[in-house]
């Protein structure tokens, strides 16, 4: 009995809420972080918000208000700290990182480096460091003016295209667990377009772009969109992936998506530098415009073989630029010391430059063509009576 009683006296005590959290309609959600370049060696630091009181429309029953269901807000400082909290003190709630989803940051700001934006992000508990991380050209914060069609707000745009695959997803998780601060990031594309949804007004239309490649957490150069996607192979995100060939009948293009792909990559044993890159792939024919017997073992053989030259040339043209600015993206440097640690050991203190000179790769890639589609000739072959 006296067991139970202490029970009944400390229950209560168990269902008190904690003091020292903050209510919710006393916080600031920031839904995303824009990062510019300032005047004087300071950076500019863009804050979006999601508003509450405006995402329940007024004619639905709750309070909300006309307007966009967003806003910006920008300062700058000498550091990411020293600008937040300028925003801060504008501000009648606390800021609250816990649903920040993205950080973009200028490219002119990427060429200077990115240790003071990752530097707050690595001490700040309440951010996620699992958020996507994106280059932008010109002003970071202007992707904050794009036209969410489709979408509520305009940060939810560019993370859907890592969410998607389109673009490549590094995260500032990614960048901290590099060596040396080498990585490859997703470099955003802008343009002003007229709007058919917007009645024909100008409005700004962001898509994924080419790429950007960091060195000692600099941005020090690119890689096209076409020779980029040999960087989606050495990542292991090929999803839903479109490779274009040339049929070997009559030249004429046949495209694959490539549905299931897995790559594996092992340093050599017999050769220190030289990788193997070890890929298996199943596709299936979307599209043909050459008259090639798609029923015929030997036909779908010569197309399997093809597209897995293209495959290999883009993974190799992907390496080569990023030895060119001595830029580890694809952490080799990683399989290295984990495999070979004596050989690391000799070679880490001068990597960028053995990574220039000696690093190889042999690309091995079985890929499988598992369906044709509901035809095995062209339509037009069959000379239907359409």
């Amino acid at each position: 009995m006296k067991r139970l009683k202490w029970l009944i006296l400390l229950f209560p005590l168990l269902l008190t809420g904690c003091w020292s959290q903050l209510e919710l309609n006393e916080r600031a959600f920031v839904a995303g972080i824009y990062v510019d370049k300032a005047a004087n060696g300071n950076m500019e630091i863009s804050l979006s918000f999601t508003l509450p009181n405006r995402l329940v429309p007024g004619d639905l029953g709750g309070a909300g208000s006309t307007g966009k269901p967003y806003t910006i807000l920008s300062a700058t400082g000498k550091s990411f700290t020293e600008a937040y909290k300028k925003i801060q003190a504008t501000l009648t709630r606390n800021i609250s990182w816990g649903h920040t989803r993205i950080i973009i940051i200028s490219e002119e700001m990427a060429r200077d480096g990115i240790k003071d934006v990752l530097e707050f992000v690595v001490r700040e508990p309440s951010l996620n460091i699992n958020q996507a991380l994106l280059i932008a050209p010109g002003k970071a914060k202007d992707i904050e003016k794009l036209t969410p069609i489709f979408e509520r707000f305009p940060s939810s745009i560019p993370i859907s295209f890592t969410q998607r695959k389109v673009t490549v997803d590094t995260t500032t998780k990614d960048f901290l667990e590099a060596n040396s601060g080498d990585m490859i990031v997703g470099l955003l594309s802008k343009k002003t377009m007229k709007m058919l949804s917007e009645g024909g007004k100008e409005g700004l239309f962001v898509s994924p772009g080419e790429m950007a490649l960091f060195h000692h957490y600099k941005m020090v150069g690119k890689l096209d969109t076409k020779v980029g996607r040999g960087a989606f192979w050495l990542r292991n995100l090929i999803k839903g992936a479109e490779v274009t060939i040339n049929s070997p009948k009559d030249q004429h293009l046949i495209s694959l998506l490539v549905m299931n792909a897995h790559s594996k990559i092992r340093p050599s044993k017999n050769e220190p530098f030289t990788f193997n890159v070890d890929i298996k792939a199943e596709g299936n024919i979307s599209e043909s415009h050459s008259n090639i017997n798609l029923s015929n073992e030997k036909n779908i053989a010569q197309l399997e073989q093809t597209a897995e030259k293209q495959i290999r040339n883009r993974i190799k043209a992907a390496l080569k630029a990023s030895q060119e600015e001595k830029a580890d993206v694809f952490q080799f440097s990683e399989y290295l010391s984990w495999h070979k640690p004596k050989i690391w050991k000799k070679v880490k203190n001068n990597w960028p430059e053995v990574y220039r000179e000696k690093v190889k790769l042999n690309v091995h890639v079985d890929l499988k063509i598992k369906r044709s589609g509901s035809e095995n000739d062209p339509f037009w072959i069959k000379g239907r009576n359409l």
